[in-house]
């Protein structure tokens, strides 16, 4: 970072150093002064101006001279929160986007460690700041992003398999245009696989071998409060995140379960809730002491991970910026006339089915998943209106 070209710049209080959406292309180095980190809901960031920004949800609050801010941001390309002058502060500016960043992570992956450190214990700080309704809310919103994740990775799987069928080509081409495929792509299932790709190559290595959990639905890979002496990479399948009888997520091919105790350095960490196979499910298994190690020499591995994690972060602060309507807000951000999953899966259903009867091609169970994603949205849905209607009473 000393040998790019810097600028050192004073900012009086209250004065905006970086807009929250804005495009990356600095980190700031504190000197002097103080600096506030704060998050506004993105439905009001596009006509929010510097006082409606400098009165937004607290999230960081750097003092200390030396501390680098800023580098989430520049690490997803745009700056996840508006940096403001609490006082008085002088900083130095240094041009960075997210290619200097990976390439500082390849080159020095002690760096990378640190911001994944430094990103875990943001994403703890964010999830412990959220009440009560943004909890609920936080569920449905994996929930429904999850789901789209899901079309997505289905409308890939079936380019993959298709061997330059055109007709189902042009059935996927159509459903690449969709908002569904979009909201997918957007929350992380490009990443998602591309790192899947990458845990495959980490299995067959020595430093999983023979550590690999292969479970069938309903099997148990942990229950709340074993040890948690190990990272469960997800390598294929879908498995549940269950706390007593109630779901609050999902982990899907390329997602990390357990690594947060690692990179908190907790001594002695436990499993928050139980994890449950959904259908069959392939994990590779790693040791707390090997985990580091192990994303260090995988430089493209750390990189997705402090990626994903970022993603996670945005999730968690934007829900504790919302107000009160947190849920009124997800259910309008996922069920809205402009927009439908459902509409998105029974087009992409219907073009199968018709492929199956002109073709004979091998779709039955891509439409069987389609059916069941439909199905699942329905349900949650429905779910989340129910609560809002007995809000309302």
């Amino acid at each position: 970072m000393a040998q790019r070209q810097a600028i050192v710049r004073e900012y009086d209080a209250g004065e905006v150093l970086c807009r929250q959406g804005a495009v990356a292309d600095r980190l700031f180095v504190l000197k002097a002064g103080g600096i506030r980190e704060s998050v506004v809901p993105d439905k009001v960031l596009v006509e929010a101006d510097d006082a409606r920004l400098a009165r937004g949800h607290d999230i960081a609050f750097f003092s200390e001279p030396g501390a680098s801010i800023g580098l989430e941001g520049a690490l997803a390309g745009h700056y996840q929160a508006s940096l403001i002058a609490a006082e008085t502060s002088v900083v130095v500016e240094v041009p960075c986007d997210a290619r200097g960043i990976m390439n500082m992570i390849s080159e020095q992956p002690h760096f990378g460690v640190s911001m994944a450190r430094m990103l875990a214990r943001r994403m703890m700080a964010a999830n412990r700041s959220l009440g009560t309704s943004q909890r609920a809310a936080s569920r449905y919103l994996r929930d429904f992003q999850g789901m789209c994740a899901d079309f997505y990775n289905l409308v890939q799987r079936i380019g993959e398999d298709s061997q330059g069928e055109d007709d189902v080509l042009q059935a996927l081409n159509a459903a690449k245009r969709s908002w569904t495929y979009g909201v997918g792509e957007g929350g992380g299932a490009e990443l998602a696989r591309n790192t899947r790709v990458l845990m495959a190559r980490v299995v067959d290595d020595k430093v999983m071998s023979s550590r690999q959990h292969k479970l069938s639905p309903g099997d148990y890979l942990c229950r709340k409060g074993d040890p948690g002496g190990t990272v469960y990479l997800v390598v294929s399948g879908r498995l549940s995140v269950r706390i007593g009888t109630e779901q609050f997520g999902v982990i899907r091919p390329g997602e990390t379960a357990g690594e947060m105790g690692v990179l908190l350095g907790e001594a002695e960490p436990k499993r928050m809730a139980d994890i449950v196979a959904d259908e069959p499910s392939i994990c590779g298994v790693i040791p707390n002491d090997q985990f580091i190690p192990m994303v260090s020499s995988q430089p493209r591995l750390l990189i997705n991970l402090c990626k994903v994690m970022a993603l996670r972060v945005k999730s968690f602060e934007q829900l504790a910026a919302e107000s009160d309507d947190v849920l009124r807000a997800v259910a309008a951000r996922f069920d809205a006339d402009k927009h439908s999953f459902e509409r998105d899966c029974a087009a992409l259903r219907q073009n199968l089915e018709t492929l199956l009867a002109d073709n004979d091609l091998p779709l039955h169970q891509e439409v069987e998943a389609l059916a069941r994603l439909e199905e699942r949205w329905s349900e949650r849905m429905a779910e989340l209106k129910d609560k809002l209607s007995a809000g309302a009473r």
